[in-house]
């Protein structure tokens, strides 16, 4: 008995020791001023009205008619918005390798000035955020 007890004292020193993997963390922080982009080829940003739909939407998981359009603003690029939130790499999309943040963001300009939402990371830019590195 005295020694399953030292073996399970072992175990829980030697767990503590091993080395903690920190929690990732947004790039994007509250109060920051971004500016909303999308890619190249689609610089549009769609600005959901909800964070569960962006992360459906991003993994591919939803039928684009029903889904799309009651649901999102097509917003232009060069967008203004503040952030007001940010969930750090939950967003899968399939388009890319690395898990994204879904940030929330109030829209300061445009046609859509004063609205809320909710975007990925990736379209996301201005100070202190890293650019999103393709892949391909």
């Amino acid at each position: 008995m005295r020694s399953a007890a030292l073996l399970f004292a072992l175990i829980a020193l030697a767990g503590a020791a091993l080395p903690v993997r920190a929690a990732p963390s947004c790039h994007a922080v509250h109060g920051m001023r971004v500016t909303l982009f999308g890619g190249v080829d689609d610089p549009d940003v769609l600005v959901w009205d909800n964070r569960d739909r962006l992360v459906a939407f991003s993994s591919g998981s939803s039928d684009t008619r029903k889904f799309l359009l009651p649901h999102a603003l097509l917003a232009r690029p060069g967008t203004v918005a503040i952030v007001q939130s940010c969930m750090a790499g939950i967003v899968h999309s399939k388009f890319r390798m690395d898990p994204e943040d879904a940030v929330g963001v109030q829209i300061t300009s445009g046609a859509y000035r004063g609205r809320y939402g909710w975007v990925s990371s990736a379209d996301v830019h201005g100070p202190g955020i890293p650019e999103p590195q393709e892949q391909w």
